[in-house]
């Protein structure tokens, strides 16, 4: 806290963590004017008094002009560059992994774009538009001062070849505020790798007092209905239409019919065999058409055919829960938190 003996220069004082100062050659009917980022300005008149105990109330106002900046904090109303802040309170209740889709429709003039809707997905942000057809144009995000680089991490399954992003190991729920720098003013720190703009976030911190737990758990639901808009084929119309593809490819090239039945159920059994599947078609066309299952010793997948339309448009669940401690004393501060989620 700042004090200043009003009409004076040069004399005043900084409290120090507990809120304790002293002022020398104080006057006696000296008015001290009080003021703290955050806390509305007071003046307390001396009257005398050697000692004095005073309590400053917040600004809830002042609070929400207040905004983290690449060189510190400042205030919307002296702030002359272009920047938007989103609070805590406006993310902390979007059901989402990632606190970048959790800007949607936050920012002005940002745009954010998922390419899959596999959990951990990677998120286009453009702050600033597209600046460059080669370069990258993502913004460069400042995690509590530290510049860390967004993207995709490889994982490698089975089959398939995934990416996550790096951000989503950040949860939503420990953010405190997160500030959009989008005009040039952002590279005076950062230099050339702001010139896509930044994305500042503020994580929380413990405050002065007991330790505080808090515990969120939500549960939410995809309903079938919602993505059933449409008659699609079979997976017995599909493999029919896969057959009659190849088979009339090898009829193009000039081949028999022999041939291009055994080339077709050649292609058909390099893609399913794996999946414990294989084809034959007797009179070569494909009403002759059959699957051979091949037992895996727990199902005999004789003449079946896997749905793949009941897994992927079943009603599907949504949980995530959240944990967290924190607390500060005179000397330390703590925030430690633990998300679970399952979608």
């Amino acid at each position: 806290v700042t004090i200043l003996i009003q009409g004076e220069r040069g004399l005043g004082a900084n409290t120090d963590i507990d809120g304790n100062f002293v002022i020398e050659r104080c006057p006696s009917n000296a008015i001290l004017v009080l003021s703290y980022v955050g806390f509305t300005t007071i003046q307390v008149p001396v009257e005398g008094r050697s000692v004095l105990n005073i309590t400053m109330t917040p600004d809830a106002l002042a609070l929400e002009e207040v905004m983290v900046v690449a060189y510190g904090t400042a205030r919307k109303g002296t702030y002359t560059g272009a920047a938007s802040v989103v609070k805590s309170d406006a993310i902390k209740d979007v059901p989402t992994l990632s606190f970048e889709n959790a800007l949607s429709g936050k920012v002005a003039g940002m745009q954010i774009t998922t390419n899959s809707g596999q959990a951990g997905a990677v998120s286009s942000i453009r702050v600033r538009g597209i600046g460059s057809m080669n370069a990258s144009n993502e913004p460069l995000y400042v995690i509590d001062g530290v510049p860390v680089t967004s993207g995709s991490t490889g994982q490698m399954s089975d089959y398939l070849y995934s990416t996550n992003n790096v951000m989503s190991t950040l949860n939503p729920q420990d953010i405190e505020s997160i500030t959009v720098l989008k005009d040039a003013a952002a590279s005076a720190l950062y230099g050339s790798r702001a010139a896509n703009g930044v994305i500042l976030v503020t994580t929380k911190t413990g405050r002065l007092g007991r330790p505080v737990v808090n515990f969120k758990a939500s549960v939410g639901l995809t309903p079938s209905f919602a993505t059933v808009n449409f008659d699609i084929a079979s997976p017995e119309q599909q493999v029919e239409l896969y057959y009659e593809n190849f088979w009339n490819a090898g009829k193009y090239d000039g081949n028999t019919d022999a041939a291009s039945s055994a080339s077709a159920l050649a292609q058909l059994n390099k893609r399913f065999n794996k999946h414990g599947y294989r084809f034959t078609a007797d009179d070569n066309t494909v009403n002759s058409l059959q699957i051979l299952g091949m037992t895996d010793g727990q199902e005999n997948r004789e003449g079946k055919y896997y749905n793949w339309d009941d897994v992927l448009f079943r009603t599907a669940i949504y949980q995530t829960y959240d944990l967290s401690v924190s607390g500060a004393s005179d000397r330390t501060s703590y925030y430690s938190s633990l998300s679970y989620t399952k979608e």
